[in-house]
């Protein structure tokens, strides 16, 4: 098996609870085999915890400068990664397949600055330089390539633009376009006169890495609580099918056993299915498990179906024309997914 998912996201640093909450949650769905993060704000000290509870136990980080930038890439055990170079705008390496195919990844973060985003085309020409691989670079590049994938707030300068262009064609990248929202990052402002959203964030290639992975998808996944959209690049789709396919096997899940009812029900279906099964160990694992999902989804069930039909809203209002109402109406429903997650979290707990 190959890698079938890459992941880049930016989260508005990883100190407070709803964004390590989103983390855990993404890697628990998505299931990532290589994950990029930047604008952490966190050293690598404290970043150490979280490839235990992300369980993706390989880690590379760039420690973050004051209260601003840090990068970090983790990536699982069985993915062949190795490093190549690290600066505050990139995370470089190779990656090679099981069959020895060899390919770069770099995980990159823009200049933030107008007046110094030349230092990002700079090091990102510098990477191009030593290219002898078919190259996957994605990540928040601070900068669009066309006036409509900005709306709000004063245009952007077409020599920014062109710029950024100029970068990606020396580079002999392209634009892997995408599947969702276009806008990758929003201000979120309360009041829509003020309110900005940009496709910011964005995959690219080089041509031999497309010709590798013909069947390549990229997302503009769910923002949860940042104020960008991660990037989601899948390269083996039928192989990461047949992955999710092989999970479907009962797991049970360690925050059951702190529940007073959690005993009594494993006892309640362990010795009538024992006795019954003539000491069939195998059956009553099966019947036992059968009873925990029921419970689960009994006591969960509503809970689960609120969060899901809060995030359908919030995405639906995210998608439509900015105005007053819907300004306003995107605070509150962002509010309310985050008092959920935290219900759900307090009732774990």
């Amino acid at each position: 098996m190959g890698i079938n998912e890459a992941y880049s996201r930016e989260l508005p640093g990883l100190g407070n609870g709803p964004a390590i909450r989103s983390l855990l949650n993404l890697q628990k769905e998505e299931d990532p085999d290589i994950l990029f993060l930047s604008e952490t704000k966190m050293d690598s000290r404290r970043m150490e915890g979280l490839r235990w509870k992300l369980g993706m136990t390989n880690l590379v980080v760039k420690d973050c400068k004051g209260k601003s930038g840090g990068l970090a890439i983790f990536w699982k055990k069985e993915i062949d990664l190795h490093l190549r170079g690290v600066s505050r705008f990139y995370i470089d390496a190779d990656v090679v397949e099981k069959d020895g195919f060899t390919w770069r990844f770099t995980g990159f973060y823009g200049e933030p600055k107008t007046d110094q985003k030349d230092l990002s085309w700079k090091a990102l020409r510098a990477l191009n330089a030593a290219r002898s691989r078919p190259w996957l670079c994605m990540g928040d590049f601070n900068e669009i390539l066309l006036g409509c994938e900005k709306e709000g707030g004063l245009p952007k300068a077409q020599r920014c633009m062109d710029k950024f262009r100029n970068a990606l064609e020396d580079c002999l990248l392209a634009d892997l376009g995408f599947v969702g929202d276009p806008f990758t990052w929003r201000n979120q402002s309360h009041r829509s006169e003020n309110y900005i959203r940009e496709r910011l964030d964005r995959a690219v290639a080089s041509a031999d890495w497309c010709g590798r992975f013909p069947d390549y998808r990229v997302i503009n996944g769910d923002p949860r609580h940042s104020d960008h959209r991660p990037i989601i690049v899948i390269m083996n789709e039928d192989e990461r099918e047949r992955c999710t396919a092989g999970d479907k096997a009962f797991h049970f899940e360690a925050s059951w056993v702190q529940e007073e009812h959690c005993k009594m029900i494993i006892q309640n279906a362990w010795h009538p299915t024992l006795d019954a099964r003539g000491g069939n160990v195998v059956d009553v694992i099966r019947e036992v498990g059968e009873e925990l999902w029921d419970w689960s989804r009994n006591v969960l069930g509503d809970m689960e179906k609120r969060i899901k039909r809060a995030k359908k809203d919030l995405e639906e209002c995210r998608r439509k024309a900015v105005n007053s109402q819907s300004a306003a109406r995107e605070e509150i429903l962002r509010y309310k997914l985050e008092k959920l997650e935290g219900q759900r979290e307090m009732y774990w707990r």
